[in-house]
């Protein structure tokens, strides 16, 4: 669903291990009975050196920037807090300068993530402008102040939704190079949202179309998730986004 994202950088120390490490494996197929090999046998040290390792990479440390030079200072925090049974509350007094530390780093790796992607973007912007000076010479291609660009398939009914309204849509949602990212079609079923809680392009071209018809949305990188699409997601900071939209039915917010 062409939802709204926010990028976000969250700190959470000895986070749950839920997410894996180290690429998965292929799955084992099985064979007939054989003499298998004695399975590796490791120390405590070595397990409790891995602990530490992965809680390294899950709790968002490297995230925030920290490195080997402050491991010594972090390693004697790790050893107070084992050793103490309870936390240490004249440590209290510390937590708004810690906080305010910790706010910096994060600010520091926000601003850097972010330089990051938008440098990441460049490229597909650029592609974007080329596709939409190309599509400008396509009949029945209209565009909005905003920079959208639709093309309506069939008008459908005269009513026509608002962006305070929530509808009920089919979509399929494409890049420029024809790669589907999203499909109510697949799904075997039309969604249902409000317009101000997607992204700007999609919510606006879908008040271009009646009950019952049918548009195309070209949305510009800068309507849809600019630099900050879903992280792992098939969409690029940068990304034009393409969608083919039904409108099924409009349910006006209520008065």
């Amino acid at each position: 669903m062409p939802k709204k994202h926010t990028y976000l950088l969250a700190l959470s120390f000895l986070a749950p291990f839920s997410a894996p490490l180290f690429a998965e494996e292929a799955p084992v197929v099985e064979a007939p009975a054989a003499t298998s090999p004695a399975a590796p046998e490791y120390s405590d040290d070595e397990m409790l050196e891995l602990l530490g390792y992965i809680t390294v990479f899950q709790s968002g440390m490297k995230d925030l920037g920290f490195g080997a030079a402050e491991a010594e200072a972090i390693a004697a925090g790790l050893k107070k807090g084992l050793a103490d049974e309870l936390p240490d509350q004249s440590l209290q007094a510390k937590m708004p300068a810690f906080q305010a530390f910790i706010q910096t780093r994060m600010a520091a790796a926000q601003a850097k993530a972010e330089a990051a992607q938008a440098k990441a973007a460049e490229g597909n912007i650029a592609e974007g402008k080329t596709f939409f000076e190309t599509l400008k010479a396509e009949d029945g291609v209209e565009s909005t102040e905003s920079g959208l660009h639709f093309k309506v398939l069939e008008a459908g009914s005269e009513e026509r939704a608002t962006m305070s309204d929530t509808v009920l849509v089919h979509y399929r949602g494409t890049l420029i190079d024809g790669t589907q990212f999203d499909s109510s079609y697949d799904r075997g079923e039309p969604a249902e949202f409000p317009l101000n809680g997607v992204v700007p392009g999609f919510g606006e071209g879908l008040t271009k179309v009646g009950v019952g018809g049918k548009i195309m949305l070209y949305i510009p990188s800068e309507l849809g998730y600019g630099n900050n699409p879903r992280p792992g997601g098939p969409i690029q900071p940068g990304d034009t986004l393409i969608f083919e939209c039904e409108l099924i039915e409009i349910n006006p917010a209520a008065k």
